[in-house]
């Protein structure tokens, strides 16, 4: 216990006296270590924000963190400000968040890792609208399986006709598609 109370934090304390559990010595008291869980827990997810820090977005030289009020961070989508927290207790990790760096930057979100915040937040991709089509394909199906069965029978005045504006209404699409596509 001696080495408990000469540790940082109350964290460090519990982790301390977790490790000086003797695993072929008596077994830890259930009450013990349910006690000991609990204050865990607690520790770890109650973490409060010791300072708040805030940069403009274009401003990406060394140093370039200042220390935010609360005008800061309510008015930082309006004033161009980017705000990280800095905290006393270690935060939890989430394994889906962590950069992957290779030659000092993370080839998830592109920060360097002098910069990189401690999650990983890539951008999201721009989707190029000519990637998307401006109608269902399945669309094409019937009006294809039609000429296939057109054959050389002649059809009757009213399924020319619906044929004819299902035909006209593809064609126009696929133009218009096709401009989109062509344009730099």
């Amino acid at each position: 216990m001696v080495d408990a109370t000469k540790a940082s934090s109350r964290t460090a304390a519990i982790v301390s006296e977790l490790c000086h559990v003797d695993p072929a010595g008596p077994p830890m008291p259930a009450d013990r270590a349910h006690a000991l869980g609990h204050a865990l827990k607690d520790e770890l997810y109650s973490s409060h924000v010791a300072r708040w820090e805030y940069r403009h977005q274009d401003d990406v030289g060394p140093a370039c963190w200042m220390q935010a009020d609360a005008a800061h961070v309510c008015y930082a989508n309006t004033r161009g400000l980017v705000i990280r927290a800095l905290f006393d207790k270690p935060r939890v990790p989430q394994p889906e968040r962590e950069h992957a760096f290779k030659n000092r930057t993370c080839t998830r979100c592109g920060d360097s890792e002098d910069w990189a915040g401690p999650d990983c937040m890539p951008p999201a991709l721009p989707v190029d609208p000519r990637s998307r089509l401006p109608f269902d394909p399945r669309w094409l199906l019937q009006p294809l399986q039609w000429l296939i069965d057109a054959g050389p029978i002649p059809i009757n005045s009213f399924d020319r006709r619906s044929r004819a504006k299902e035909a006209a209404f593809l064609r126009d699409q696929l133009n218009a598609y096709i401009e989109e596509c062509e344009k730099p």
